[in-house]
């Protein structure tokens, strides 16, 4: 029979920290997004050259995910 008033020493595990896998997939969607962001809006306000750099970023960002998704389908 249980006694459902004894400590028991089992405790759950502790969630696993984020790898550094998951760690490059959060900052490569970041870098993303702002790139993205910061090109529109640099674009919208007549700084075309000021928004080139941010444009470069977010197109590294995002090829650098898709590169990361085709290898990763591959493995599996």
């Amino acid at each position: 029979m249980n006694d459902q008033y004894r400590i028991s020493g089992d405790t759950p595990p502790a969630p696993a920290p984020m790898g550094h896998y998951q760690l490059l997939t959060v900052a490569l969607w970041i870098g993303l997004l702002a790139g993205a962001v910061l090109n529109t809006g640099l674009q919208m306000a007549g700084l075309h050259l000021v928004a080139i750099p941010f444009g470069a970023l977010g197109a590294a960002c995002g090829i650098a995910l898709i590169v990361r998704a085709v290898v990763g389908r591959r493995g599996r």
